[in-house]
């Protein structure tokens, strides 16, 4: 049986406050990627609120147990009428705490979520730090079952992340993201870097253009460049500053494939990792 699937990853410039507007401009462009037969479209870090709501940032906090939200609404319908699935990224609200939270939509609501463990900056004021590193299964079209690992902007450049959630199975790691011009280097080879040593598709989703931050107050400029990158750590597809949206039929067997021809999970010593990290905690 074929495991092929069309992705779709949309970069766009979400506007501070302006959740109607944002929702608008992300539902637009994945319109036109559903008539090119995407079955699960991507949006960047924060898409709704826009990033830079530091001041305002409880108003726009979700209470993910409720799909009523305009947010969680607007995908649930879109995602049943298009019988899509959307891997999309809002704050998350908790009794009292925040979270920067990627989820996941699908025609049957909301399958799944993860809350940003590495905060960056000053996210480490606005937002409290997540604990788990859960992999969702998720049927695609009948009988066509993938597994999908969450993380988010800065947490590219951490390993750690990615190797657990490929240990747990992941085919795909996605990773919503708000990632500063300045370190267009990092993401460059980090995201690369992370699809070779796991054996995975990356599909990393950045925003555009810039945004005025309340808490530094000044301008915050975005790299763009979403991209989706093969197991081999190939760039299949790249938007480099454009607002728009990229989209590749990947087969998901490559996964299997690429891990049978550098079997770095396989031959990883976990009992040895395991050790250095005990000892590595009682030294500190």
């Amino acid at each position: 049986m074929s495991r092929k699937v069309k992705l779709c990853l949309v970069q766009f410039a979400p506007l501070s406050y302006e959740r109607e507007k944002n929702l608008a401009k992300a539902l637009d462009l994945a319109s036109k990627a559903v008539d090119e037969g995407a079955k699960i479209i991507a949006l960047p870090e924060l898409f709704d609120s826009g990033y830079c709501v530091e001041d305002r940032d409880k108003e726009f906090g979700i209470d993910f147990s409720n799909l009523n939200h305009p947010t969680l609404q607007a995908l649930f319908d879109f995602a049943k009428k298009h019988d899509i699935i959307f891997i999309a990224c809002s704050i998350e609200k908790q009794d009292d705490k925040l979270f920067d939270t990627a989820y996941i939509i699908s025609k049957q609501g909301l399958a799944g979520k993860y809350s940003k463990i590495y905060l960056w900056g000053d996210e480490k004021k606005r937002f409290n730090f997540g604990e788990k590193y859960p992999v969702f299964e998720l049927e695609i079209q009948k009988d066509l079952y993938v597994k999908i690992g969450l993380q988010i902007c800065y947490e590219i450049g951490f390993g750690e992340g990615a190797r657990f959630l490929a240990l747990n199975g992941a085919e795909l790691l996605f990773y919503p993201s708000a990632f500063g011009k300045a370190r267009t280097y990092v993401w460059d080879l980090a995201s690369r870097a992370r699809a070779l040593e796991n054996g995975v598709f990356v599909l990393a989703i950045n925003r555009s253009k810039e945004e005025f931050s309340q808490l530094s107050k000044q301008n915050l400029y975005f790299a763009g460049r979403s991209r989706i990158i093969n197991p081999k750590g190939e760039i299949l597809k790249e938007l480099i500053e454009d607002e728009g949206y990229i989209l590749e039929e990947i087969d998901l067997d490559e996964v299997k494939n690429q891990r049978e021809t550098l079997p770095y999970l396989k031959d990883l010593n976990l009992d040895l990792n395991q050790k250095i990290l005990k000892k590595l905690t009682l030294l500190n």
